[in-house]
């Protein structure tokens, strides 16, 4: 029944938009007018397929919220999971005993380089760049 009466109202109200677009189409210009009538339909037509009478509906149920609420609580379980979730072979996943083989397809992060998988020295910018890095301490 309240949600009847929201919805006469808002219906009243889109009428009323509709009327005043009319009345104002010389001063606003036609533009503004048009963009007036277009939002004053709008709420008729929201009020008349039950659109209005929905979201109200919702807004006025006290269980409508609950089910907001847990929504929520659903939500901050599921992040909270995400950001104690400990990935396979990390140091803390090693200190607390599951260590285990690596998963099916798991790339390793660094791969080792050794001395025969260095770059060819004769190409002297090569020569470069690692005297440079030699320099500075980067290996």
């Amino acid at each position: 029944m309240l949600t009847d009466a929201i919805e006469f109202a808002v219906a009243i109200l889109g009428l009323g938009l509709v009327v005043l677009s009319v009345r104002q189409a010389r001063a606003k210009g036609w533009a503004a007018s048009l963009q007036m009538a277009a939002g004053g339909f709008l709420l008729m037509g929201a009020s008349a397929i039950g659109i209005v009478g929905f979201i109200a509906g919702l807004v006025l149920s006290p269980v409508a919220w609950v089910g907001v609420g847990l929504l929520a609580v659903a939500g901050l379980l599921f992040a909270a999971g995400q950001k104690l979730e400990v990935p396979k072979g990390s140091a803390k996943s090693s200190a607390l005993g599951e260590s285990g083989p690596a998963p099916k397809g798991a790339v390793d992060p660094a791969p080792k380089r050794g001395k025969k998988q260095q770059a060819p020295a004769d190409d002297p910018e090569t020569d470069d760049i690692e005297a440079i890095l030699r320099r500075h301490g980067i290996q």
